[in-house]
């Protein structure tokens, strides 16, 4: 115990020593130093340390975090409740009757025309009218043009330019009335962005287009067709495309429409070309030659494929007579301007497989030769030079052939309803010639190219179709023979 007593004693000088020492230690620290008052006595500072760039900054105090939220709060409010009342006033002024008149107006005096707006509603979400009509004076082509169940959603841009801007306008109908022009043409309606309306499509899921004088039968009309209408930036004028429906010329067989393509410009409508197929599959073409402009008269070529011939004649026509599949890559049709705008139809037409019935004279030539066949005759070539109007068809240059049975040859004629024309019918030699010098029937010739020929007058009616070839049998008699020279 006295050992361990003799080691926890310390001397003052040892003390005083084991003090310095610390102070010495303390004023090598390097954030440390010691410093000597005017008193003469000594105190250790410590140094600042500088803020490293990697240090975070001190949060910015509770009390100013409430402050700029709340001022973000009421700048969003004012914001929100600015922009709501300037949506109500812009919606509130396109709604308005002013606003409607201003569009009517700008639109009727870009197309020359008068125009009303009916039931228009415009909102951000959705812009609908109930209808809008447009007419024109007689003495220009267009004539009227009624729009119904139109809505698009417009442009966010359009509210705040006070013009009715938008991807595309849709009408679920519309219906346009053409007619022959008696002016001067007018200038296609210009419609861009300087306009009250302006879409970069305008599209229609049934449209119906007649073209003809205002107190007669359409001259053409196509209905129930889709149309897409384009501005042409070029040409100043609008591009039409149409899918499906149908069309006629004048009182003619509908043909359904594959697909159209036209241009309104230069105060014409140029029809570049539309496709059209029957019941049956067969395909015309036709193609504008001349546009309808004006007084002159519109062309258009005309190409057949595996076309039927009774469509092509009219079903309630010379087609219930002539049936088959007929090709053709020469043909016109023109549409004359004036009071009568009658379609005149020219195709030079070929085909096989077809038939030929309801000629009074197959049942005579089939009751004189004994062979039911002939009553009908079916699978023969046939060709031809077709004219059409409204009132008239002719078949020139008529060639119906059933090779070493039947030939065919002439012109028939169509003209209200009522037949006429001539015929040379063609028949085997070996079933027509009596001897080699004398023909069992003296209304028939001698063989010529292997056929007996015989001339037949068409007459009477398509309901009730006559010709006088048994009276030509009965009015012949028999040549007496010539004597032999001594």
């Amino acid at each position: 115990m006295a050992k361990d007593s003799e080691q926890r004693s310390y001397s003052v000088e040892e003390m005083m020593e084991h003090l310095q020492k610390g102070k010495r230690k303390g004023s090598e620290s390097p954030n440390k130093e010691v410093v000597t008052r005017p008193d003469g006595s000594q105190v250790t500072r410590v140094r600042k340390r500088k803020r490293r760039t990697e240090q975070s900054k001190r949060k910015a105090k509770p009390v100013r975090q409430r402050k700029y939220g709340l001022y973000s709060i009421v700048v969003l409010i004012l914001l929100t409740v600015v922009g709501g009342i300037s949506i109500i006033t812009m919606v509130a002024r396109f709604n308005s009757k002013g606003f409607r008149e201003d569009i009517a107006a700008s639109i009727g005096s870009t197309a020359g025309a008068v125009v009303g707006i009916n039931g228009l509603s415009v909102n951000p979400i959705k812009t609908r009218a109930r209808s809008v009509e447009m007419t024109w004076p007689q003495s220009g082509m267009p004539r009227s043009l009624l729009l119904a169940d139109l809505e698009t959603r417009l442009n966010i841009s359009s509210f705040f330019r006070s013009r009715l801007h938008g991807p595309e306008l849709y009408f679920r109908s519309g219906a346009m009335r053409l007619g022959p022009a008696t002016g001067r043409p007018s200038a296609p309606p210009a419609i861009g962005t300087d306009q009250f309306l302006s879409f970069k499509s305008y599209r229609c899921n049934q449209f119906d287009l007649e073209y003809g004088a205002d107190s007669r039968e359409a001259a053409f009309r196509i209905r129930d067709s889709e149309l897409v209408a384009m501005e042409l930036p070029k040409a100043g004028g609008m591009q039409f495309r149409l899918s499906g429906g149908f069309l006629r010329f004048g009182n003619w067989s509908e043909l359904k429409v594959k697909n159209g393509l036209g241009e309104w410009r230069d105060g014409g409508f140029h029809l570049v070309s539309i496709r059209t197929q029957s019941e049956q599959e067969g395909k015309a073409v036709f193609k504008g030659v001349q546009p309808i402009v004006g007084e002159s008269t519109a062309e258009f070529d005309v190409e057949l494929t595996e076309f039927p011939l009774e469509q092509l004649l009219g079903e309630k026509n010379l087609g219930r007579m002539l049936r088959g599949r007929v090709d053709s890559s020469s043909g016109g049709l023109s549409v004359s301007t004036g009071e009568q705008m009658d379609p005149q139809f020219e195709i030079a037409f070929s085909g096989k497989e077809s038939s030929i019935e309801g000629f009074r004279f197959l049942g005579g030539l089939a009751s004189i030769l004994r062979k039911q066949h002939y009553s009908r005759p079916e699978g023969g070539a046939i060709s031809g030079l077709l004219r059409r109007n409204r009132n008239q068809l002719t078949i020139e240059n008529l060639r119906y052939e059933i090779r070493s049975q039947i030939v065919l040859t002439g012109t028939i004629i169509i003209e209200e309803g009522e037949m006429s024309g001539a015929l040379r019918l063609g028949v085997p030699e070996g079933l027509m010639m009596k001897t080699l010098n004398q023909t069992r029937y003296p209304s028939f010739s001698l063989p010529a190219q292997g056929y007996c020929w015989t001339e037949v007058q068409l007459s009477g009616s398509l309901d009730q179709p006559d010709d006088d070839f048994l009276r030509r049998l009965e009015a012949s008699p028999i040549a007496p023979e010539r004597p032999t020279k001594p």
